[in-house]
Parts: C-alpha cells; sequence; structure tokens
C-alpha cells in the first residue's frame, strides 16, 4: 500500500509540474536512479542564466497589469527582434538567442525587445478571467505599439509565445506585411491541444478533464508541491529533465529550466491551463502565408507534439520548416544554435526584402 501511495504523489507531482510549465509528467521516481544521473552529468558548465539583463519601460495594460520589458538596443540596428516566451517561463528563456544576437555570436546584431508574459517573471498578476490567448494577443501589441518602435519587427514564440504570436495575427493581420515583417515559431500548436495528453496511455480528454480538479486539490498543500517543484530537488530535476529535453543536456539546463518553472506559482498555472483547451489559431495563418516564416518543432516534445508542428507547415508551405532529432519542449535552450541559425537565416530573408 505504502508503496503504491508512493508511486501516486510522484504521478501526481508530476502532473502538477507539467502544468507548472509544460515540462513535467508522471513517472516513476527511483532515488538512486535520479542520484546517478546527477552525479554522472556534473559538468562543469559555466553559462550565466538569469545574468543577461537590461533596462526597459514599463507597460501597463488597460486592466492595470504591469509588464516588465526589457530592451537590448544596438545603434544604427535595420530589425527589431521581439521575443515572445511561453507558460510558466519567463524572458530568460530566451538567454542563448539573446546572446547571440547580441553580438559577438552575429555579425549583424539587431536590437531585442524581451518582456515578461502577464503573472509570469517579474510582470504583474493578471485576473483569472484574463489569462487568456486572446488578451497575451492584445498585451502583445501594446508592447510593440509602446515599446518596439516604428522600424520594421520580426516576432519569434516559443510554445504559448507561438500562439501569443498567432492571436495577433488572427486579430490585427493588417500588422504582418507591413509593420511586421517575419515570424518564426518554435515548439508550439495552433489548436487541438485538449487532444493530446502528455502522460502515455492516458488520452487527451481525459487528462484534460483531470488537470484543473487535481491543481484546485494540489494549491492546499503548497508547501509539497513547492518542494517537489524547486530547482535542486530529485523530483525536479528528473522531472524538467525527461520532459523538457530530448537528449543528454548539461545539468545546468535541467536547472536552469527548473528554476524558472517553480518561480511560476500553482496558481497562474491554473488560471491558464484553460487557455489551451479553447485553443484555436489556424486562422490565423491566411495572415502569415505572404511573409518570410520559420517553424522549428522538436521530435520528442511531448508538451506540443511534432504533429502540431507538422499542421503548422502545411499550413505555411513556404516556411523554413525544420523538425529536429532528439529536441525536446524547450529545443532553443538545449540545440541553442540550430534555432539561432534558423533566427540568422529568418533575418536574412526579411532584409532581402526590405
Amino acid at each position: 500500500m505504502a508503496s503504491r501511495w508512493g508511486a501516486g504523489v510522484g504521478l501526481v507531482a508530476g502532473i502538477a509540474a507539467l502544468a507548472a510549465g509544460g515540462v513535467a509528467v508522471g513517472l516513476e521516481l527511483e532515488r538512486r536512479l535520479v542520484n546517478k544521473r546527477i552525479q554522472a552529468r556534473d559538468d562543469a558548465d559555466d553559462e550565466q542564466f538569469f545574468g543577461l539583463r537590461s533596462a526597459g519601460p514599463d507597460v501597463t495594460t488597460a486592466d492595470g497589469v504591469v509588464l516588465h520589458t526589457e530592451v537590448d538596443d544596438v545603434p544604427d540596428s535595420d530589425l527589431t527582434v521581439v521575443w515572445v516566451h511561453g507558460y510558466a517561463l519567463s524572458l530568460d528563456c530566451w538567454h542563448f538567442q539573446r546572446k547571440h544576437f547580441r553580438g559577438p555570436g552575429t555579425d549583424r546584431p539587431v536590437r531585442q525587445v524581451l518582456y515578461d508574459q502577464r503573472s509570469h517573471g517579474r510582470s504583474g498578476r493578471s485576473a483569472p478571467e484574463h489569462c487568456r490567448i486572446t488578451q497575451l494577443g492584445e498585451d502583445l501589441l501594446q508592447v510593440l505599439d509602446e515599446i518596439a518602435g516604428d522600424g520594421p519587427l520580426v516576432l519569434v514564440g516559443h510554445s504559448m509565445g507561438g500562439m501569443t504570436v498567432m492571436e495577433l495575427a488572427r486579430a490585427h493581420p493588417e500588422l504582418f506585411g507591413s509593420r511586421i515583417r517575419g515570424v518564426g515559431f518554435f515548439c508550439t500548436s495552433a489548436g487541438e491541444m485538449a487532444d493530446h495528453s502528455p502522460i502515455r496511455g492516458l488520452p487527451g480528454r481525459t487528462f484534460s478533464r483531470l488537470a484543473p480538479p487535481l491543481m484546485a486539490t494540489l494549491n492546499r498543500i503548497p508547501e509539497v508541491v513547492s518542494k517537489a517543484r524547486s530547482a535542486g530537488s530529485d523530483l525536479g530535476f528528473v522531472v524538467t529533465r525527461r520532459m523538457a529535453y530530448g537528449s543528454d543536456v548539461p545539468n545546468s539546463y535541467v536547472e536552469f529550466a527548473t528554476q524558472m518553472l517553480a518561480e511560476t506559482s500553482l496558481d497562474v498555472v491554473a488560471d491558464f491551463y484553460p487557455a489551451f483547451a479553447e485553443l484555436d489559431e489556424y486562422e490565423a495563418m491566411a495572415s502569415l502565408a505572404h511573409i518570410p516564416t520559420a517553424v522549428v518543432g522538436g521530435e520528442d516534445d511531448v508538451i506540443t507534439p511534432v504533429e502540431h508542428t507538422e499542421r503548422i507547415i502545411d499550413l505555411l508551405p513556404t516556411a523554413d520548416a525544420h523538425i529536429l532529432p532528439e529536441c525536446g519542449h524547450l529545443g532553443m535552450i538545449e540545440h541553442h544554435d540550430q534555432f539561432n541559425a534558423v533566427v540568422e537565416h529568418l533575418l536574412a530573408r526579411v532584409r532581402a526584402q526590405l
């Protein structure tokens, strides 16, 4: 009985972590295996995650939420890239891209605008009823109007960030091809998320019904959930490692993702969760078909499955499309060199049309 109860707690905690960042799942947690994995991956990586900072003016939305922004200015830049992060992450998830496009990783640094979505990172908390993709699209529009400037823009969105860009294209198609000259979609989906389950053997519709009451229950034991999700915990490590990445990444990459996820409260996770069941952004593709686009998905992404990437590729036949092997949901961290190269190519295509 005790072992069954323990396995159940592991499953529940895994699902909670999944809901909390899109990078976790119920799994068998064997402490000896976890410790062995951690010791084996005791690498000397000295990447300074969370160390890239710059000033940016706050953006206050119509409903009073203060959005945290950061702007990396580049003198005489011909383009501005706006990075839009995903569910339960923060603008820090773009660490490798931000560093690369600041230079010296690229021959042509670009101006970069980053912001934390409402209720995420350093941004203010949103009322639950506004935690929907339609609202995120309007938030993005306000960031563009107040921060991005008048020059040509390229938008790059990961996961929920990609959905945010799609929503902007659906609601404001006139911006795409005029002000917005290129778009990149990383590990995202345009709809039918309610049909997907990250847990093998559990149907998507069943998972969608179970997740909200599960999160409500877990909110009653915040200390237990917080400990399980925290960076450095065995459960946090193994859940993030297995569900965020598709290859054997350095420990620091796992801890980086785990820390971002742990900083998003389960209340916020629950507030946004219904948005994915409602998602339907296929109409947006018509507004994107005539501008340079790039679409990248991972073969091992269990959060937004590769089939969802393939559907977007089918709807954007001129996109620079890539399906990467041994790539999970956080591919822009795991395979950052390849993702950076895709963005470089996207910027070159945009510049050719300026």
